[in-house]
This record gives structure tokens, sequence and C-alpha cells, in this order.
């Protein structure tokens, strides 16, 4: 009985694990790793993922306080890949028109594109 209430929680932590919602709270730019809070857990170095990591690669790092999503496979959250950029209050949304390109940096600095025009 005992084993059978350990696989059972065993498996509900796993679950529980395969796909969670944390922010960066550190950064490794050498590796392109972050360390993630999840509640009340920090996870080791995980890898984040980015649009272009072949012959033409993109460096966007995430940001501390970011919020991020993490997948972990088969629940183990030492697996996990980081996929950054979830809005929240804090960092909400910098436009709001489905035509808008748009990215803004700290220092005020915006690039938008519009396609509509």
């Amino acid at each position: 009985m005992l084993e059978s209430n350990f696989a059972i929680s065993e498996l509900q932590r796993k679950l529980a694990n395969i796909v969670r919602i944390g922010l960066v709270k550190e950064v490794d730019y050498e590796k392109a790793k972050v360390r993630v809070k999840i509640g009340d857990i920090v996870t080791d170095y995980l890898p984040w993922t980015t649009s272009k990591a072949g012959k033409d690669r993109d460096w966007s790092p995430p940001d501390i306080d970011e919020q991020v999503l993490v997948l972990s496979p088969l629940g183990e959250l030492s697996l996990g890949i980081v996929l950054p950029g979830i809005y929240q209050e804090k960092y909400p949304a910098p436009e709001n028109k489905k035509e808008i390109n748009s990215i803004k940096f700290q220092d005020g600095t915006k690039f938008t594109y519009d396609k509509g025009k």
C-alpha cells in the first residue's frame, strides 16, 4: 500500500511539473540558461528557446522577473526548457492592434511597424 501511495504521489508531482509558469530569477548569459522561480522552488539552470538557433541565430535573453513557461518532458523540471515572453501586469503588451508589430526596450526606445500602411 505504501508503494502504491508513493507511486501515485510521484505521478501527481510529475503531471504538475509538465507545464509550469514562473519568473526568471537568474541568467547565465554565457551558457544561455536561466533559473526560474516557480512557487517556492527555483529550478536549476535551464535553456531558453529563441526564434532562430541554426545557421541563422538571434539573441534576446530573458530579463530578470520576466514571466516564462517551463516545459518539462516526463514532468522532470531538471529536463525543462524555458519559453520566454508571457505578458504580465508588471510588463504588459506594448501595443493592442493586430496590424502593429512592435519592440519596446527598457530605455524607452521603440521600433514599430504598421502592416496596415
